[in-house]
């Protein structure tokens, strides 16, 4: 299995994927992204991407891992996935109406 680099579209994919796991994502705020990177997981070598949010006030952080522009695995990040310790951006592909956390 070869890895590909995600592509700018990553975003998109990542968004779309978020709405149909995250159930109640409407009721989240405060979206934000990481850059990918390149991480060995459970499935072997992939790229990971971080979504930070908030949950009735409460920061949570989704982990996505990607192969070109599918994802492969994703979860509610654990401590390996090292999501607290990324830097973030806005995720405009998850509009809401309060500004980001940073």
């Amino acid at each position: 299995m070869t890895l590909t680099a995600p592509d700018p579209s990553y975003r998109q994919v990542v968004a779309t994927h978020l709405k149909h796991v995250l159930k109640n994502y409407s009721a989240y705020d405060s979206f934000e992204i990481s850059d990918p990177r390149w991480v060995h997981s459970i499935k072997g070598w992939t790229w990971l991407t971080c979504v930070r949010f908030r949950d009735q006030g409460r920061v949570r952080s989704y982990a996505l891992f990607l192969d070109g522009n599918k994802i492969v695995d994703d979860r509610f990040a654990v401590q390996t996935d090292s999501c607290d310790l990324q830097a973030y951006y806005p995720f405009e592909r998850m509009p809401t109406g309060l500004d980001p956390l940073h």
